[in-house]
């Protein structure tokens, strides 16, 4: 099988690998059919994160399931699933309370396309070895685009759970989304929207991700000043500064969910924080149990995730659309099953 791997700063080969077997009754086989870009991958394949090469690119897809171990009772040959980034077990002590990103079975930090915990391989390959399927993998509803919710392992998730959050607890919430990575902030747009925020508003200097969150539903025309007057800030950036700025941005007994990877120690201003009672969660999202409300919110068209990947391209273009600026890319096969 081929897997695409990332060699060195702007390398990005497909390369020969030995396939995946089954490693236990509960572990299955799946074929990525249609994998997305995450908004890390491009300073993954920049060479621009502390990870270090080599390693297997790729950690949102829907899948086909190829087989499956004795003890899988979820899925099935042929089934559409959704394959979250993160490796868990489901069972361990950290699983059972929510936190199945610290999963205690498998190594801190495991997950596909990223070597933070260990090789797992990437989503971008044609077989993947899913080792724990029946805690990992969320079968498609009939019916539903799997190119629409191709990042529901990750990104798409991963917005609707920042947004929807601290909206909910808060009546009439003012919404501020500080946009500045490829997809992460205008799907949290949408998905704010989707949560029931009484307005939204989107912040980034770049004009076509601006077009997009306009089209999404949020007013990009801001004022000057954006101090104290927004119930929940979605922080969708990189930019350490556009972080600070959307901090102070927080209205009393306000919230501020960071998204955006920021490698380096920001600054944060903590004391009128503190005199304003906000809080601020930074944290790599639990997907697997919201991702069926995000098929849902998909499959009535409450949001519209193809809007900010308007490339599809075949393997054997992957490599250079992958390094394209500006928007998230999918690559697609076919399927066997």
């Amino acid at each position: 099988m081929k897997e695409l791997i990332v060699h060195g700063p702007g390398q990005l080969q497909w390369v020969e690998a030995p396939s995946p077997s089954l490693s236990g009754p509960r572990s299955a086989l799946v074929r990525p059919i249609a994998s997305a870009s995450c908004d890390l991958d491009r300073r993954l394949i920049a060479g621009v994160t502390p990870f270090k090469p080599p390693f297997a690119l790729g950690h949102e897809c829907v899948a086909e399931v190829l087989e499956v171990g004795d003890e899988v009772s979820s899925v099935r040959r042929g089934d559409l699933v959704s394959v979250p980034w993160k490796i868990a077990c489901g069972s361990c002590p950290q699983c059972l309370a929510g936190r199945a990103t610290a999963c205690t079975t498998v190594p801190p930090h495991a997950a596909y396309g990223v070597p933070a915990g260990g090789h797992w391989g990437g989503l971008f390959s044609e077989v993947v070895h899913v080792p724990f399927a029946d805690a990992m993998l969320v079968p498609l509803p009939p019916g539903l685009n799997p190119l629409a919710v191709a990042s529901a392992s990750d990104n798409l998730t991963d917005a609707w759970v920042a947004a929807s959050r601290p909206i909910a607890a808060r009546e009439d919430a003012r919404v501020l989304v500080v946009g500045g990575t490829e997809s992460l902030g205008v799907l949290a747009v949408q998905m704010a929207v989707a949560a029931g925020a009484a307005s939204v508003d989107y912040l980034d200097d770049n004009e076509y991700r601006r077009d997009l969150a306009v089209r999404s539903g949020a007013k990009v025309e801001l004022d000057k000043v954006l101090d104290e007057r927004y119930d929940v800030v979605v922080s969708a950036t990189r930019d350490p500064q556009a972080l600070h700025r959307g901090l102070l941005a927080l209205a009393p007994g306000g919230h501020c969910s960071c998204i955006g990877i920021i490698f380096e120690d920001p600054k944060i201003p903590l004391f009128g924080m503190y005199l304003r009672d906000v809080t601020l969660s930074v944290g790599a999202c639990n997907v697997r149990p919201h991702i069926p409300t995000v098929f849902d919110l998909v499959s009535s068209g409450r949001c519209d995730p193809l809007l900010v990947s308007p490339s599809v391209v075949s393997c054997d273009e992957a490599t250079e659309a992958l390094v394209q600026p500006l928007a998230k890319c999918i690559v697609v096969r076919e399927r066997i099953t």
